[in-house]
């Protein structure tokens, strides 16, 4: 077997350490960023963990930036000096025809993209959350290989991708994994550890979509642009594994409560496939009818549970009354009696989730 790990971000020490790390130029005693010896890239993670009878090929396909000086002056009115402005590459026909050539060589690819550090942090921000410089081209051109192709993202912050990208067998978001987060990427890919990362963030659809965090208030106009859902490509809490688990008989025990009291409820997992799962199981709370304007649901609970393939397990909930609460119009957070709704689920995304409701006496 062969796997193409190809990209700019596949084989980049130091954008895995994001900023703050040696080469953002914070460390004036790391100029060159933090010992390469000590990183694991992506592709140092392949080529030490594929089997022995394997081949791992390497293609760079893409560039991202090139930096330069500010065309108004070297310092800032008060001295201070103006760090170099970013200009995007174009997309590179050579580099994209050796990535191609690779990837039509191989069984799989990995295809790893993001941002740099020229990208991120203070001072940095981009106009666009879309991948920059010849990367769109790049993944364009893997797809039409037809190829499996994987695409591993590596970025500081949550990127819009292209339908090449979502339409990929898989996408792995890194965000900035650290020195030897080439080593945990490659174990994933490989099928070495279950994947059980959920992400901490929603993930827009366009630059002008946004907000899209999950607890959003109530009382929005309308429920979509014009030209575009309100939905996020991918959800706070949301991240699959080599299986699937499928959620049943969500029930609250006691459904009336009083605000010294717990919720207490039940609900069954199942893994329906063929690997072993580590679940993450999120409950979320829903006050139906609040006398402020307060988010739709919160995340107030989760646990992580272990299931054999085909393994089915009731997972026990208790969530103290008391974490239901809201902060109202005289600034007192306080549990509001009434109907509240419990959602369990393996996201925050509203498809995925169980209901339950039950009502808390004042």
């Amino acid at each position: 077997r062969t796997v193409a790990v190809v990209g700019p971000n596949a084989d980049d020490a130091q954008t895995q350490l994001g900023d703050w790390a040696g080469s953002s130029g914070q460390a004036d005693w790391l100029p060159d960023g933090q010992p390469r010896d000590m990183i694991r890239t992506v592709l140092d993670g392949f080529r030490e963990h594929v089997p022995a009878d394997w081949t791992v090929s390497y293609a760079r396909g893409a560039d991202i930036v090139t930096v330069g000086p500010d065309p108004e002056g070297e310092f800032f009115p008060d001295g201070q000096p103006r760090p170099h402005v970013v200009v995007p590459v174009e997309p590179d026909d050579a580099l994209i025809a050796e990535a191609v050539a690779a990837a039509e060589a191989a069984d799989y690819v990995v295809a790893v993209v993001g941002d740099r550090i020229e990208l991120v942090g203070e001072g940095r921000s981009t106009a666009t959350l879309e991948l920059i410089g010849g990367q769109v081209a790049l993944l364009d051109a893997l797809a039409a290989t037809g190829k499996p192709l994987v695409v591993v993202v590596i970025s500081s912050k949550p990127l819009v991708l292209p339908p090449s990208a979502l339409g990929a067998a898989a996408i792995l978001h890194a965000f900035n994994p650290g020195m030897l987060g080439g080593r945990a990427v490659a174990e994933v890919l490989l099928g070495l550890v279950e994947p059980s990362g959920r992400l901490p963030i929603s993930f827009a659809r366009h630059a002008g979509q946004q907000p899209t965090y999950y607890n959003q208030v109530r009382g929005q106009h309308g429920s979509r642009y014009a030209d575009l859902t309100q939905s996020p490509a991918f959800v706070f809490g949301e991240g699959l594994g080599y299986t699937t688990v499928e959620y049943s008989d969500l029930k609250v025990l006691t459904t009336t409560l009083g605000a010294a009291d717990a919720v207490r409820a039940r609900v069954v997992v199942t893994n329906t496939g063929s690997r072993p799962a580590l679940e993450t199981v999120q409950v979320y709370v829903s006050d139906t009818v609040t006398s402020v304007t307060w988010a739709e649901k919160e995340l107030k609970a989760y646990q992580q549970v272990s299931l054999a393939p085909g393994e089915s397990r009731e997972v026990f909930i208790e969530l103290p009354v008391s974490a239901c609460t809201l902060v109202d119009a005289g600034g007192d957070r306080i549990v509001e009696p009434g109907a509240f709704e419990l959602l369990v689920g393996p996201s925050s995304r509203e498809e995925a989730l169980l209901r339950a409701g039950f009502t808390v006496e004042g």
